[in-house]
């Protein structure tokens, strides 16, 4: 059976196609509208469907007055698989660094207790942080565990050591496997000015669990990511 592809549909892959075969950079203006319609033979309409496509998808930018340029390319983040988040940044060639915001003891919540299967109201250490990707804020994070099964874990915890470290080499537990959840939210004035960016900016939300081997939770965690920087990806095995 021969299938009909939309027209639209053809040209957001010959862009694709163009950005990639012709090595264009972040940054880096595409050729006019009426180049690309005579090179294409398509109708301005369409043309302006596919860029306005991929604009949305974020690998091109429109400044006004003076075109379309090529963004600069997402962080992929690898929803498959117990890697963490700092590991898979690390691995594509990043430079990350992170700054605590706040660290302080407080009694767990019924979010915080189900979620980490504690008593509610039992001492849990709460970090808040700023995690830098290239030296730009890119994620806010703030993360709970257990006072009692980790005590004086904030006197190795700091803005030069990892917790996955410290599980491992002081309390002798391997983050083995979790869960997590996505969605998108909006940055209220407070998020935005930590994160460097304007209030009411779409942002990934995700929380999730980290376990050890033994299947019982080790941290409990909550992220805002900009999604001008990050875009997720699920790889599907065969």
């Amino acid at each position: 059976m021969d299938y009909h592809i939309p027209p639209g549909t053809e040209t957001v892959e010959k862009l694709e196609d163009f950005i990639v075969v012709n090595r264009l950079t972040a940054n880096t203006r595409i050729p006019s509208e009426r180049d690309l319609c005579e090179m294409w033979k398509v109708s301005r309409s369409t043309l302006r469907q596919a860029v306005d496509t991929l604009v949305g998808w974020g690998v091109l930018y429109r400044v006004k007055g003076s075109g379309v340029f090529v963004s600069v390319p997402k962080i992929s983040r690898n929803m498959v698989g117990v890697d963490s988040m700092t590991g898979e940044l690390r691995q594509q060639g990043m430079f990350l660094s992170k700054k605590i915001v706040s660290a302080h003891v407080i009694e767990a919540t019924k979010q915080i207790s189900k979620k980490l299967k504690i008593p509610l109201g039992h001492k849990v250490y709460e970090y808040i942080l700023i995690r830098n990707v290239d030296y730009v804020p890119s994620l806010l994070e703030t993360t709970y565990l257990d006072c009692q099964k980790y005590p004086d874990f904030d006197q190795h915890y700091t803005e030069n050591t990892s917790m996955n470290y410290i599980f491992k080499n002081v309390y002798h537990k391997n983050q083995s496997s979790g869960e997590e959840h996505i969605s998108v939210t909006y940055a209220s004035e407070d998020e935005a000015q930590i994160m460097e960016t304007a209030p009411d900016t779409p942002l990934f939300f995700t929380s999730g669990v980290v376990m050890d081997e033994n299947d019982v939770p080790i941290i409990y965690y909550k992220q805002l990511i900009r999604s001008d920087k990050f875009k997720f990806v699920s790889e599907i095995y065969k």
